[in-house]
């Protein structure tokens, strides 16, 4: 029921954001407002997943960055941002038709293989938000932060023949086992970004939720023998650390009057 609930919030999100943020948004990047600063951040974080997503794969760790526009004035901000997420715990046995009465795969003249599913993915999107000031200085970018986005989210599972000695799992056949599946996303995000008042030290701390309607996107499933034609709702909840550093700053000029 909750599944449910939630696939049909994502799909009516999609229907009335998503088309209006992929015009916007673009046309914001390439905007340079006063007193604004362009900031690059490098992230590392963990997320669990949940909805079907939770069926598959367990947590996995994330790396990610990200770039963007800030106002010191509004403390506005608007960016693009990239993560590419790995685990090595796969729920989904795709490898399961291939596997003997013992559970192990026979390779070439007999001899056992050595398999492991680990999973692979990525995020990409563009974003928008707000921070939200902690201290009395105006133009700081120390407090609480907010934002939403919107982009792409693609999944998969890796089947890493060790001892490359199974036919099978060739690289010409590995598309039928990795279940390739992606989507339009939405990521929503909270935390603390903090700025410091003596040099260009910036970081934040932020837990997000990523949730995107799915579908598989390879012709043929091997371990099924058919097409995986559901609509999935794929979600990941997270946690994680960014180091940012402030690579331009804009500013207005000043009117002099005599």
């Amino acid at each position: 029921m909750i599944r449910i609930r939630l696939a049909k919030i994502l799909e009516n999100t999609f229907r009335t954001f998503l088309p209006a943020a992929l015009v916007f948004l673009p046309m914001l990047v390439h905007a340079q407002a006063p007193n604004s600063a362009k900031l690059l951040d490098f992230r590392y974080g963990f997320q669990v997943p949940s909805g079907d997503m939770h069926d598959r794969f367990g947590g996995s760790n994330v790396i990610g960055v990200g770039i963007e526009s800030i106002s010191h004035k509004t403390r506005q901000f608007y960016g693009i941002e990239g993560g590419f997420f790995f685990g090595s715990t796969v729920k989904e046995d795709v490898l399961d038709p291939l596997r003997s009465y013992d559970g192990n795969i026979i390779g070439i003249n007999g001899e056992t293989g050595d398999v492991n599913l680990k999973e692979r993915g990525f995020y990409l999107g563009l974003h928008v938000g707000k921070i939200f000031g902690t201290t009395d200085k105006k133009s700081s970018l120390t407090g609480i932060r907010t934002q939403i986005g919107f982009g792409l989210l693609q999944h998969k599972i890796r089947v890493q023949d060790n001892l490359k000695n199974i036919v099978p799992l060739n690289k010409e056949y590995l598309q039928g086992y990795d279940r390739l599946t992606n989507g339009p996303a939405l990521h929503l995000g909270v935390g603390y970004q903090y700025q410091s008042p003596y040099n260009n030290f910036h970081f934040k701390i932020m837990g997000d939720m990523m949730a995107g309607r799915t579908q598989s996107r390879r012709d043929l499933d091997y371990a099924t023998g058919t097409y995986l034609n559901q609509v999935r709702t794929d979600v990941l909840f997270g946690i994680n650390i960014a180091y940012v550093v402030m690579i331009s700053r804009t500013r207005t000029e000043e009117n002099i009057y005599y």
